[in-house]
């Protein structure tokens, strides 16, 4: 199978190189590994150049790297010009859709198999964040996705969210670590966005709780915002950006994590808090209000401040519950590897040119 993926994030773009990114990463390697021949488009960025994983895996940034605006804007036009000249040379194409960048690839659905991948729901979010001028995008959010006839989303609330019956194949984790351990920090692992992943409610409760330590992991294109916002708060440590065993280590060694998103897709480090035997503390968000049906974390009320200080004392002189909600983290987390989701990935994709064909 020859796959074309579409697909601004890329894992080193530090403008937005979040999960999406992870996510085509870690299934196209197993895909690749089995035979599959794939290529992932992504946004063009300071320092890009097109690389290729192995010998079936490639990847090919397109668009300036100017600023971010002029990425993401320029990716969508050159995206839709290479699909238009290099369809022919696949057998099926997915397009992960963010209403900034769309591809516009369901219009060769008639000659070729498409399939589009959803993995956030901006919503109201969008005219919030631009007033008149995001009204566009706001509904393109709802319009774009009914075109297609092919549909994957991440999770059951974002089919709910965008009024869809999409294939739900969940994000993954590479391995699980039974050894529970009790940390001794609080810990927020991801991009560096302040209005979606909530960070000034971080900041705004640790200045408060200043009898902890907040550790912050990541990078993003609010780091510069961000470092300013904490200068003078002498308990949380920004660490920049972390993989592999570092990263590991750091969320081995936390007491649990946080994370007052105030909108997700599924949310990758969730699962990866579960698989290491950590809770996680959520807002009360559709998208993941599976940590706390499963057992391996707690909600707060989405923009709460008192709300959330309340429930990180309640946590943090909890370590009975931590424990007893690190053994429900990963147990859930075992049900979702990287292998189960790249071969359920995989049959889906099968499944659609067998259809087509």
């Amino acid at each position: 199978m020859k796959i074309l993926h579409f697909a601004y994030d890329h894992i080193n773009n530090y403008w937005f190189g979040g999960g999406v990114a992870v996510r085509a990463f870690e299934i196209y390697k197993r895909l690749s590994e089995k035979g599959h021949k794939v290529t992932v488009i992504c946004g063009n960025y300071p320092g890009a150049t097109d690389y290729k994983v192995n010998e079936n895996f490639e990847f090919k940034f397109l668009g300036s790297s100017k600023n971010y605006v002029s990425s993401i804007f320029s990716y969508a036009y050159e995206g839709h010009k290479f699909l238009r000249k290099y369809f022919n040379d696949y057998d099926i194409v997915v397009e992960d859709f963010v209403p900034w960048y769309p591809i516009f690839s369901y219009r060769f659905q008639a000659e070729k198999p498409i399939v589009l991948q959803l993995q956030v729901f901006l919503g109201s979010y969008i005219l919030k964040k631009y007033n008149i001028l995001g009204v566009p995008f706001f509904l393109l959010e709802k319009k774009y996705p009914r075109k297609f006839k092919n549909i994957i989303t991440v999770s059951e609330s974002l089919n709910e969210k965008f009024g869809l019956k999409g294939k739900v194949i969940s994000n993954g984790v590479d391995f699980v670590d039974e050894e529970l351990k009790i940390g001794q920090y609080v810990l927020f692992l991801g991009r560096l966005d302040i209005n979606q992943k909530g960070i000034d409610l971080i900041i705004e409760v640790f200045k408060r709780l200043e009898n902890m330590k907040l550790v912050v992991a990541g990078d993003g294109k609010d780091k510069d915002n961000f470092l300013r916002m904490i200068q003078n708060i002498s308990n949380i440590e920004y660490i920049g950006r972390v993989a592999g065993k570092t990263k590991l280590d750091l969320i081995k060694n936390a007491k649990f994590l946080v994370m007052p998103s105030r909108f997700e897709g599924q949310g990758i480090v969730a699962l990866e808090s579960a698989s290491m035997g950590k809770p996680v503390i959520v807002s009360d968000i559709p998208e993941l209000r599976y940590v706390v049906e499963n057992g391996f974390g707690i909600s707060f009320k989405n923009e709460d401040i008192e709300d959330f200080k309340e429930k990180i004392n309640y946590l943090w002189d909890n370590e009975d519950l931590i424990l007893k909600m690190g053994k429900k983290g990963i147990e859930y987390a075992k049900k979702f590897t990287w292998d189960k989701i790249a071969s359920e990935f995989e049959d889906y994709l099968l499944r659609v040119l067998s259809y087509h064909a």
